[in-house]
């Protein structure tokens, strides 16, 4: 097996799932704006916490939902236009998976900026909408909806990527495929490690509901997710109106 265009795909997804839409759309737009201090949250009692990473989540607190918005569609389209490419010139190799793992690496930890990056969420939803868009859809809406019914939405965001490695395993039994969404869990859980230690915390100091109130308040993006739940828990306004 050659193994020289599959190092040159591995070296090519880091460096280009490295660039930092984030960075550059906030330079573009705020270029006094500093990103760390955007990740800080605060609670009504005054404590606070960091997000984890810099990425499209980070740019919607420091610039709004427009531009974060934005930041995302770039981190995805950083992944799904080489991962397409890859896809159509060579259907019967892996460089597509190879590629899409890489590029979220280089997302999480670019060379760039001294390994801080973001999550990896945009660049795997660039990818998935190449290599699995129904699996994808389907995950995601039974992630959000397990987390609108135990009342944690925000935990829609890591539920659904399980999700995804039963649906290649049972519904496409694609074990190749099953691997990958594994990695993709894998390296979501170790970016977001800063913010489960912090999620922790607030829960062994009873105070879960500050720190989901908290997070939920964060950004437009948590803000509408925290809208829908709302909504959909039509069994709590129904409970309020009677009492």
């Amino acid at each position: 097996m050659n193994l020289s265009p599959i190092l040159l795909v591995a070296l090519a997804g880091y460096l280009i799932g490295s660039i930092s839409f984030a960075r550059v759309i906030t330079r573009l737009v705020k270029s006094d704006v500093d990103l760390d201090a955007a990740r800080m949250l605060k609670s009504d009692s005054g404590q606070e916490g960091t997000i984890s990473g810099i990425g499209a989540y980070t740019a919607s607190m420091a610039l709004g939902g427009k531009f974060g918005g934005l930041v995302a569609l770039l981190d995805m389209l950083k992944a799904f236009i080489p991962v397409l490419a890859l896809r159509i010139l060579f259907p019967l190799q892996p460089y597509a998976l190879i590629f899409s793992v890489l590029a979220v690496l280089g997302h999480n930890y670019p060379i760039y900026y001294r390994f801080v990056g973001g999550r990896g969420l945009s660049p795997m939803l660039g990818s998935l909408l190449v290599l699995e868009p129904i699996g994808m859809l389907a995950a995601m809406i039974v992630g959000m909806l397990i987390g609108i019914l135990i009342n944690q939405p925000a935990t829609g965001m890591v539920i659904w990527l399980p999700v995804l490695t039963l649906w290649f395993v049972l519904v496409r039994s694609d074990i190749p495929g099953a691997i990958y969404s594994v990695l993709l869990i894998a390296s979501f859980i170790i970016a977001d490690i800063p913010e489960l230690k912090l999620a922790l915390r607030y829960r062994k100091e009873g105070r879960l509901d500050e720190y989901n109130a908290m997070l939920h308040d964060s950004a437009p993006m948590m803000r509408m997710i925290k809208r829908l739940s709302e909504n959909i828990r039509f069994w709590e306004s129904d409970s309020i109106k009677q009492s």
